[in-house]
């Protein structure tokens, strides 16, 4: 199926267990494709058991309203980059797409070009079915624990077979991916599943993002300059070094045919 553009993409941030480092990955590529990438877009968090996103966000204006340094080094941040941050919203997953939309209608003057949903931990309830079947791409992040593998393969393989058959249905692919690999040892589990995901004709992204304590760093302890995960501003290119994430951010950009600044004639 083609995306005609005219609409924002919705891309779902997904896993069947908690711990895989969902929410991190999607907080972090939202902002290394929006302050970095040039990519308009905006979040919902529907994640209520955690709201991961919007309480980043929260505890991040508290860091940053204490701190007269945060502050001016914020100001001076925005200023450059022309734009305010981007916006997230919290929502039911019953709720996200209309609250999406809602969003969509009343900024029409924005231009979206994405809106990025972090789903709750686990997907396996008719509701999340239904959120999930709304998406155009979900990436899902697999970690070599045989319980979460088969829960997430089954999850996958019903999304492929439904919206295959539905048509009606948004969703274009499931996008697995290996997170939280450790580079140290070689993963029999890793390994097998790899064959396994791809005997199943699913979508299995090359490469790893690896395992690394960077992954936490936020700036209330670390900050501007060793922050990692934020919503005010993506990690700087030196910590991302060796840990996947570029490669994750390109495949996303091919995949989903973003249009990043440099297409849109922008330096």
């Amino acid at each position: 199926m083609e995306n005609k553009q005219q609409r924002p993409i919705f891309l779902g941030f997904s896993s069947q267990k908690g711990g895989v480092g969902k929410s991190t990955l999607a907080e972090i590529v939202s902002s290394i494709l929006y302050y970095e990438q040039g990519i308009n877009l905006f979040v919902v968090d529907c994640d209520l058991s955690q709201d991961s996103f919007y309480k980043l966000r929260e505890r991040e204006k508290s860091v940053i309203q204490g701190s007269e340094e945060l502050s001016k080094s914020m100001q001076a941040f925005f200023q450059h980059l022309g734009k305010k941050a981007y916006r997230i919203y919290k929502s039911s997953p019953k709720e996200a797409v209309k609250t999406a939309q809602s969003k969509i209608d009343a900024i029409s003057n924005e231009k979206y070009q994405l809106v990025v949903f972090d789903f709750p931990g686990h997907a396996g309830t008719t509701e999340l079915m239904e959120l999930s079947l709304q998406m155009d791409y979900i990436l899902s992040p697999l970690e070599a624990d045989i319980q979460s593998l088969v829960s997430c393969m089954a999850y996958a393989k019903t999304i492929t077979d439904i919206g295959v058959s539905m048509s009606d249905s948004r969703i274009k692919d499931i996008i697995l991916f290996w997170n939280k690999v450790d580079r140290r040892v070689r993963n029999v589990i890793i390994d097998e599943y790899t064959k396994l995901i791809q005997g199943h004709e699913l979508t299995l992204l090359p490469g790893y993002v690896y395992a690394t304590h960077r992954f936490s760093h936020e700036l209330s302890t670390y900050g501007l300059r060793g922050v990692f995960r934020s919503t005010y501003q993506p990690p700087a290119k030196g910590l991302r070094t060796g840990t996947g994430l570029d490669e994750l951010v390109s495949e996303i950009i091919q995949r989903l045919k973003l249009k990043t600044k440099t297409e849109n004639g922008n330096d």
